[in-house]
């Protein structure tokens, strides 16, 4: 009786404390998702700045990303090489004048999710850059060069941003403004559009479903030994500590209940196999301000890579924005 006693109570304390662990890496930090060495290199020579920018009343700085619109160039051309463990996959899109008539003008804020950083929504950036954005590009508060110690979770990013997007001289943040975030950065950019007037439409990029479901996907997705050890069951009580200890309502992660509210243009691209951000979950906030397409077979972390279809869905609702 007692050893069954004693084994009951090691469960417990192992459980308890793998919870702790899941709580522990939420509230620090975040680890970096691994970018090429000479991201750095390649952002300047495509014409990006990267600066920093410090904000006293909210303790701490961050870094950003800027570039203006590609206006000397008749064509571009975008192409990315995913490597997975079976298989290969290229994305290639080439854009000339002629397939871009009238470009556009204004400014996107463009928002990574989490174990992100600016650097990885750089490429998508171009794009818009050839389209004819001005864009901007911050670390999230945690990630990158940020100062902060711990992530913002999309709710406390928001204050961060909009003070950003203020601090831009006009010439660097023409109207319209518009928000591009993926995974978390889609909460952050819906918490920022709650927060100002001048939002002219959001692009919502394999938005993550509600927080306890997103983190235990990814953990399945990214880190395959620690989920082999760490209990759903702990995993997703990690998650509810750390939302507790943080004062975060789960309800403020979850797009069902922010979004709707917000009568702003957005577009919604989601794959049907995505576990994160899954096409279907969405699909329901289809209205008269939100319109979701699907993106087929696409990873996660590939939502953000242009190709024809991408191109196809985000610049025909781009043009009847204006």
């Amino acid at each position: 009786m007692y050893r069954k006693l004693w084994f009951g109570l090691l469960a417990v304390t192992l459980l308890q404390g793998c919870a702790t662990y899941v709580e522990h890496k939420l509230l620090n930090r975040v680890e970096p998702l691994g970018i090429p060495a000479n991201m750095p290199e390649i952002i300047t020579e495509l014409g990006g700045e990267s600066r920093q920018f410090c904000m006293p009343h909210l303790g701490g700085c961050t870094e950003y990303l800027y570039g203006a619109p590609i206006k000397d160039e008749t064509g571009r051309k975008f192409s990315f090489t995913a490597v997975g463990e079976d298989k290969t996959i290229e994305y290639k899109l080439a854009l000339d004048r002629k397939q871009i008539p009238e470009a556009r003008r204004g400014t996107m804020v463009m928002l990574h999710g989490y174990g992100g950083s600016k650097e990885t929504m750089f490429f998508l950036a171009d794009y818009y850059r050839f389209i004819g954005f001005h864009v901007v590009i911050p670390d999230l508060k945690g990630h990158g060069g940020s100062s902060h110690d711990a992530p913002g979770f999309a709710v406390e990013d928001a204050d961060m941003i909009t003070t950003l997007i203020d601090s831009l001289p006009a010439r660097e943040r023409p109207h319209p403004i518009y928000l591009t975030g993926f995974s978390m950065g889609a909460l952050a950019a819906v918490h920022v559009a709650r927060q100002r007037n001048d939002i002219s439409g959001m692009v919502l990029l394999a938005p993550m479903r509600q927080f306890e479901d997103a983190v235990y996907e990814v953990t399945k997705m990214t880190y395959k030994n620690t989920s082999k050890i760490v209990s759903e069951k702990s995993i997703r009580e990690g998650v509810r500590n750390a939302l507790v200890t943080k004062e975060i309502d789960p309800s403020s992660l979850d797009l069902h209940q922010v979004l709707p509210p917000v009568k702003v243009p957005t577009l919604i691209l989601a794959s049907d196999v995505d576990p994160v951000g899954p096409y279907d979950y969405f699909e329901a906030l289809n209205s008269r301000y939100v319109t979701v397409k699907l993106i087929q077979d696409r990873h996660h972390f590939l939502m953000g890579i242009m190709d024809p279809k991408m191109h196809e869905h985000l610049y025909t609702w781009l043009q009847k924005q204006r």
